[in-house]
């Protein structure tokens, strides 16, 4: 049986380091694409500066005067001989679906999950420690935090079960031997993979990242973007023209 364990332990360690080092490639490549985009980004902004304003502006100003014309209109059917004023909509109660707000039932289970969590790696807890583990702490729970404050009960839910297994505060990367639980620091690495995986492809099908690795002069789009913007500021100025 201790055979069987050891055996079982060295496989997961040597997924644990494949995926350590998957993932370290997937970061690093990631975060090479968002600075490239980001700057390009950054670069069609002020250049089109002008436009951007002017479109917000209208924009703006659009909408007010579609908030004016529907209170006119509402006014105007109040001085009807046969108007009656609306009677509200009953409510309902729905389960949470992708977007909306948490159920009270789902609510509760993510503020449990968060509790539990957040007491074994509140920074107070390891003040007098060492400054690396104090260090991780308060990491673990800036990003316990975000998640709470995210609200998706499956994300808490995963990043809890990494906390209370004891690897988030012990493991350190690329040392396998100081994972706690080896089979579930696998699944958190496997789930962090795949997470970093489909970032990587929403940003490579992303129209920027298109024009930046494929436009022999990128700056050409600045062009196109600026013909769009004109064509989008004429809309608007139509109508938002006072007749």
């Amino acid at each position: 049986m201790s055979r069987e364990i050891s055996k079982l332990r060295g496989q997961n360690g040597a997924e644990i380091e494949s995926l350590e080092k998957e993932i370290a490639a997937l970061d690093e490549e990631l975060s090479r694409i968002e600075s490239v985009v980001n700057t390009f980004e950054s670069h069609l902004r002020s250049k089109l500066q002008i436009q951007i304003l002017r479109i917000r502006e209208l924009t703006t100003l659009y909408k007010e005067k579609k908030s004016a014309k529907k209170a006119k209109r509402i006014e105007q059917k109040k001085k009807g001989k046969n108007y009656k004023e609306p009677q509200g909509v009953k409510r309902v109660n729905v389960e949470k679906t992708s977007g909306d707000k948490l159920s009270s039932t789902n609510q509760q289970e993510l503020k449990r999950l968060y509790k539990e969590a957040i007491v074994q790696v509140h920074p107070d807890k390891f003040v007098n420690e060492e400054e690396e583990k104090s260090r991780k702490a308060t990491e673990l729970t800036t990003q316990l935090n975000a998640l709470y404050e995210k609200g998706d009960l499956d994300e808490l839910s995963d990043f809890h079960q990494h906390i209370i297994s004891g690897n988030a505060m012990a493991h350190v990367p690329f040392n396998t031997s100081s994972v706690i639980d080896a089979e579930t620091m696998v699944v958190f690495l496997q789930k962090k993979k795949n997470e970093l995986m489909q970032s990587l492809q929403e940003i490579k099908t992303s129209r920027l990242y298109e024009v930046v690795t494929t436009y022999h002069d990128p700056d050409t789009f600045v062009d196109e973007l600026r013909l769009q913007f004109e064509e989008r500021i004429k809309v608007l100025e139509k109508r938002t023209r006072k007749k």
